[in-house]
């Protein structure tokens, strides 16, 4: 025979579950209401000018004009020539010549390319330019500087100890930074006869390692049109011909790419922080910038 306290035990039991039936269809109900279709009525940016202009030691100015797209818009090949700004009157001065840029148009990739190219004059060290835009109403200026770089000391290789594919290396650099505060650097590896690409973090700067001599690995190149494995990410092959191009740059062009790439690395990660790409263009979007470059080039072995 059971306990005569089991039989209130079911009886409360009972009462329970019985008081827990309205709250929980209330629950469901909340719920149901809380499901609603929205539809968001964002409103297409402001079109406005980009500027992607460099000027090289020893190598002419160059500008590309192009003009921004809406976020959510389609995007196809043959629509790249339509982002392309025709027709604009631009100026490179150095302060004593003043030239002007005749536009190119090269077709590739199915799309014709426009580029700004002012073959009278060249990169010089210690030299300011000032860019001048004008165009469909406007006047876009900026200016940068092409300061003294300081190359690299060497360069070598050393077996990838992460990778298990032992014909992956990793490049390693010698550098000494100066005791003078206010070194910025970008570089660009070439491998073979592929062409020069940045890194994924392509600057530095000497604010930490002022006035040292420190060793440290160098990731190759990326070119963003090509898929890179995560095995081969940053390394090099055995039979590389491998060409560093280490380039002094200003300030405002050190921050351009600082913030620009760090927007790039955040791309589709619900947890980055929003970044504004910090531009020296006035009236604009974009960067102008100078380069003071030096080569080192090392043959690894197969």
């Amino acid at each position: 025979m059971r306990p005569r306290f089991y039989n209130l035990y079911l009886v409360c039991t009972l009462k329970f579950k019985q008081s827990l039936l309205p709250i929980f269809c209330l629950s469901l109900l909340l719920l149901s209401s809380c499901q609603k279709d929205i539809t968001l009525n964002i409103p297409p940016s402001e079109e406005q000018i980009v500027v992607e202009g460099h000027i090289e030691t020893g190598q002419p100015p160059y500008v590309i004009l192009t003009k921004t797209s809406d976020y959510y818009s389609t995007f196809y090949l043959d629509s790249l020539s339509n982002l392309f700004v025709h027709d604009a009157v631009i100026q490179v001065s150095d302060g004593i010549q003043t030239i002007t840029l005749p536009e190119l148009s090269l077709d590739t990739l199915g799309a014709v390319v426009s580029v700004y190219l002012g073959l009278d004059m060249v990169g010089e060290v210690g030299k300011t330019y000032t860019l001048t835009i004008q165009t469909e109403g406007k006047t876009l200026t900026a200016v940068t500087t092409i300061p003294e770089v300081v190359p690299l000391d060497s360069i070598w290789y050393e077996q990838n100890a992460v990778s298990y594919n032992d014909t992956l290396v990793r490049l390693i650099c010698r550098y000494s930074d100066p005791p003078q505060l206010g070194q910025y650097v970008r570089y660009f590896t070439q491998v073979n006869n592929e062409g020069y690409f940045p890194g994924l973090n392509s600057v530095f700067e000497d604010a930490v390692i002022n006035g040292t001599t420190f060793d440290f690995p160098l990731d190759r190149g990326i070119n963003r049109n090509d898929s890179t494995s995560y095995e081969n990410f940053g390394l090099f092959k055995k039979g590389d011909t491998i060409t560093v191009k280490w380039a002094g740059i200003d300030k405002p062009h050190f921050e351009y790419w600082r913030t620009e790439e760090f927007e790039l690395g955040g791309q589709g990660s619900p947890f980055s922080s929003p970044v504004i790409v910090q531009s020296n263009i006035n009236g604009g979007l974009g960067i102008w910038g100078g380069y003071s470059s030096s080569f080192i080039s090392l043959v690894v072995p197969k």
